[in-house]
């Protein structure tokens, strides 16, 4: 797990794709199919950290959540600077 989270920050569109295909990690975090796909292609930072609220918090937002979302917000956004 240590191997997947060092590489989420540097690939984390190959982590989601590992974590789907192998893995029942994204049971029951989103409700309809189309915000996964969403998160892949454009949030991929963002969809990782609020699976992980989702399954390690328990879905409690509370101030460091937030703040790391805020942060996966920030390095998504930089994906698209150019």
């Amino acid at each position: 797990m240590p191997l997947l989270l060092i590489l989420g920050l540097f690939v984390p569109r190959v982590v989601i794709a590992i974590l789907y295909f192998f893995t029942r990690w994204f049971n029951g975090v989103f409700g309809t199919i189309l915000w996964p796909i969403l998160g892949f292609l454009f949030m991929p930072y963002t969809m990782l950290w609020y699976s992980v609220v989702v399954n390690a918090y328990g879905g409690v937002w509370g101030a460091i959540q937030t703040v790391v979302l805020v942060i996966a917000i920030v390095f998504d956004l930089n994906l698209y600077r150019w």
